[in-house]
């Protein structure tokens, strides 16, 4: 499912002294089944963009297309229920929004909301709790019981309980250590391929950005300034400065390669395409080759 941008504006309190303008002339697409990556420094206007993924937001001015589903100024706020459960979004620390006695009963919620019996809402329990990778035995626990890692899962399979077309996830990281975020991005990249989701994250770690995304929309004062893939945009570092970005380790390291004189076909931006170029211009005998052949 793609969602369209054209001639968004959106302005906070309108018509008060407290009027805001939060977005100006957003013309951009999230295309069907990209990994879509959002960046832009603290205020850029990411996660007023993101409140209209699903339309929690409507533009002030312009309109935003939702599959098939257009929304404007006008469109009345009884009518987007059902789109709500095409495009789900895990906002920070989604572990916070638990409320149920159980974990059964917390993921089958949404599902009985729109209408499954509680059998079917159970059975999809089940089936997502296993998605995330925690075992059945857990859907009869509270999930306060539970480890702030296991909670987040439970949080996220609540939300892929809606079988969503797209999966919008904003800093799903967050709070947690290296080795939960490595697990947690995995996580997410095998839910796109297994689910056929379209994923738009919102994130501050451009190593992320790097090894997951495929589509990048870069933010600032409320604008699109930038879209491209990766590559593209982590090709100049200037201009991130410009914009209070960074750029992934692996690229800032090869960065300090080029200055000193290293050589790159082009800018790696994993650790693998790293390796693969420095493995090249090595000599034989570095990998303890005969230097004689």
């Amino acid at each position: 499912m793609a969602i369209t941008f054209k001639q968004v504006d959106f302005t906070y309190q309108p018509g008060t002294p407290f009027e805001t303008k939060a977005l100006t002339d957003i013309n951009v697409t999230i295309p069907t089944g990209s990994y879509t990556a959002l960046i832009g420094h603290t205020g850029s206007g990411k996660s007023t963009l993101l409140q209209h993924l699903n339309a929690l937001l409507k533009p002030t001015k312009g309109t935003v297309t939702i599959g098939k589903r257009v929304i404007t100024p006008e469109t009345s706020n009884k009518d987007l229920k059902r789109l709500r459960q095409h495009v789900g979004i895990v906002f920070q620390f989604p572990e916070s929004q638990l409320f149920e006695e159980t974990v059964a009963k917390d993921i089958a919620f949404g599902p009985q909301n729109f209408g499954k019996s509680e059998a079917e809402a159970m059975q999809i329990a089940e089936q997502m709790l296993a998605l995330v990778g925690l075992d059945r035995a857990l859907l009869t626990r509270s999930p306060f019981d539970l480890s702030g890692g296991q909670m987040r899962r439970v949080a996220i399979a609540g939300v892929l309980a809606m079988q969503p077309d797209v999966l919008v996830l904003d800093e799903p990281t967050a709070g947690l250590d290296p080795q939960g975020r490595l697990e947690m991005m995995e996580m997410f990249a095998r839910l796109r391929h297994e689910r056929d989701l379209t994923v738009v994250l919102v994130t501050h770690q451009m190593d992320d950005v790097a090894n997951y995304a495929d589509n990048v929309i870069v933010m600032d004062r409320g604008q699109v300034v930038k879209t491209g893939t990766p590559r593209e945009i982590f090709k100049d570092p200037q201009w991130l400065v410009k914009h209070q970005l960074g750029l992934p380790k692996t690229t800032a390291f090869a960065h300090e390669l080029q200055a000193a004189g290293w050589q790159f076909k082009q800018l790696p931006l994993t650790e693998d395409e790293l390796a693969e170029e420095i493995a090249a211009q090595l000599p034989p005998q570095a990998f303890g080759g005969d230097p004689a052949k």
